[in-house]
C-alpha cells in the first residue's frame, strides 16, 4: 500500500513537471508572437523617395487665337489666344521633374508630398518649383473610414486627380483643362468611406478652398472668405465584374461653390460642376501576352452663374444673374497589344464657358469674336491618336498627334514625342488595374 502511494506521488510530480514545461513553452511562443508583432521593418518610418522626369518634344502648326471682333463690351475673349500654353512651332519642354516622398508617420497615419518643377514658357523656360501635394492620411480608422488633409488632388472624376505624367496620353483632355483647370488640386480635408457591400462601393466628401485652377479663388490677406465661399465636393464610385474577362467602373462627382469670388473681385456667384465617368476593360485571363482593351470617358456639365470672361456673375441684358450651362467631355480607347505596346485614340469636345458672350448679342446686335451670329454654341473638338511603348517598367515613350478645332480659331495640327523615366518606385496610388 505504501509503495503504491509513493508511485502515485512520483507520477503526480511528473505530470506537474510536464504541465509546467508545457505552460512555459506556450508562454514562450505567445511572447515570441507578441514581440514579433511589435517589430517593424527597418525602413518602415524612413521616407520612400522617387523621381519622375517627363520631357516632351513637340511641333504645332501655328498659334491659335479667336477672331478679333470689334472689341466692344462683353467680348473680352475676342482675339485672345487659346490652346497656347507652349510656343507654336518646334518646342522642347521639361514638363515635370517630380519628387515623390511618402512614409508612415506612426501606426495610425501616413504622409506624402509631391514637389514638382516645370518649365515656364513665360519665364524664359526656367523651371518653377511648386508643392503639388502635401497631405496626411489616416490608416486605421474604424468603419472603413479614411481621412486626408492638407494639399492634395481632390477625388473628382478619374483623370483630374492624376498627375500629368500618369495620364494615358501626352496632354490632359482639353475639356478637363477648361472646366477643371488642369489637376484637381485643393487645400482642405477629405473623408472617404468604403461600403461593406459584396461589390466595390466607395463614397467621398471633400471641403477645400478650390478645385483645380478653374475654380478661381479671389480671397487674399486683404479680404475674407465666407463658409459658403468654400468648394464642396462629393463622389460615388463602384466597380463590378461582368465576368472573368470583362469589368466596368462607374462614378459620379459634383463640385459646388455656393458663394464664390474670383480673382477679378467683380462680385460673388455660384459655381457648380457635375461629372459622370465610366471605364470598361476587357482583360482575357487566358492570354499570356497580357492583351487588353480599355474604353473610358467622362462627361462634364458646368452649371453656374460665373462669368469666366469678365469676372463676377454672368448677367442678362436686364442685369439679372443667370445660369449658363456648358457641356464637355472626352472618350478614349486603348488596346494593349503586349506588355510593351499600346496604341490608342481619343476624342474631346467642350463648349466655351464664356458664351453667349462670344456670339452676336441678339438684343444689342453687337458683334463678338465669333462669326456665328445665330447664338449657337461654338464647338471645340480635338481628335487624337497615340502610341505608347514601354521599354521597361521604369521608362516610357509616347508618340501622339492632335487635330485641334477650337471655336472660330484656325485649326491646328500638333505632334508630340514624350519621354518619361522614373528613379525608384514612383506611384501615386491605385490608378489602373494591370
Amino acid at each position: 500500500m505504501l509503495q503504491m502511494e509513493e508511485q502515485f506521488q512520483q507520477l503526480q510530480q511528473q505530470i506537474e513537471k510536464l504541465e509546467t514545461k508545457k505552460i512555459q513553452e506556450v508562454e514562450a511562443k505567445a511572447n515570441a508572437a507578441l514581440e514579433s508583432s511589435k517589430k517593424t521593418f527597418a525602413s518602415q518610418f524612413n521616407p520612400a523617395l522617387s523621381l519622375g522626369i517627363d520631357t516632351i518634344g513637340s511641333y504645332k502648326s501655328h498659334r491659335q487665337a479667336f477672331n478679333p471682333g470689334d472689341g466692344t463690351a462683353g467680348t473680352r475673349d475676342a482675339g485672345q489666344p487659346i490652346n497656347n500654353t507652349r510656343p507654336a512651332g518646334a518646342d522642347f519642354n521639361l514638363r515635370s521633374a517630380e519628387l515623390f516622398i511618402s512614409a508612415d508617420v506612426d501606426p495610425f497615419t501616413r504622409a506624402y508630398a509631391t514637389i514638382n518643377a516645370s518649365a515656364d514658357a513665360a519665364n524664359n523656360d526656367e523651371a518653377i518649383l511648386s508643392v503639388e501635394e502635401a497631405a496626411i492620411v489616416t490608416t486605421r480608422l474604424p468603419y472603413n473610414l479614411t481621412v486626408r488633409g492638407g494639399r492634395f488632388f481632390a477625388d473628382f472624376g478619374v483623370l483630374p486627380h492624376r498627375h500629368d505624367h500618369d495620364l494615358p496620353f501626352v496632354d490632359r483632355p482639353p475639356s478637363l483643362a477648361t472646366f477643371v483647370g488642369g489637376e484637381a488640386q485643393t487645400n482642405g480635408v477629405e473623408v472617404s468611406w468604403l461600403a461593406p457591400t459584396p461589390f466595390f462601393l466607395r463614397a467621398s466628401g471633400t471641403v477645400g478652398n478650390k478645385l483645380g485652377a478653374d475654380f478661381r479663388d479671389g480671397v487674399s490677406d486683404v479680404n475674407s472668405r465666407p463658409i459658403k465661399g468654400l468648394t464642396y465636393m462629393g463622389r460615388l464610385q463602384t466597380y463590378f465584374d461582368i465576368n472573368d474577362d470583362n469589368n466596368v467602373e462607374l462614378g459620379g462627382s459634383i463640385a459646388e461653390t455656393p458663394n464664390a469670388e474670383d480673382v477679378t473681385n467683380s462680385g460673388r456667384f455660384e459655381r457648380r460642376l457635375v461629372g459622370m465617368d465610366f471605364k470598361y476593360r476587357w482583360y482575357p485571363l487566358g492570354y499570356g501576352v497580357r492583351q487588353s482593351l480599355t474604353v473610358a470617358g467622362e462627361l462634364l456639365h458646368d452649371l453656374g452663374e460665373a462669368d469666366p470672361v469678365n469676372g463676377g456673375p454672368r448677367r442678362d441684358i436686364f442685369g439679372n444673374a443667370v445660369r449658363q450651362g456648358a457641356w464637355g467631355g472626352y472618350v478614349y480607347a486603348e488596346y494593349r497589344l503586349s506588355k510593351q505596346w499600346r496604341p490608342g485614340v481619343r476624342f474631346d469636345y467642350f463648349q466655351l464657358q464664356s458664351e453667349p458672350l462670344l456670339v452676336t448679342n441678339s438684343f444689342t446686335l453687337q458683334p463678338a469674336s465669333t462669326l456665328n451670329a445665330t447664338g449657337h454654341r461654338t464647338d471645340n473638338r480635338t481628335w487624337t491618336a497615340y502610341l505608347t511603348w514601354f521599354p521597361s517598367e521604369f521608362q516610357r515613350l509616347r508618340l501622339q498627334y492632335n487635330r485641334s478645332d477650337r471655336g472660330n480659331a484656325q485649326d491646328a495640327n500638333e505632334f508630340f514625342l514624350q519621354w518619361t523615366a522614373f528613379l525608384g518606385s514612383h506611384s501615386h496610388g491605385f490608378s489602373e488595374r494591370e
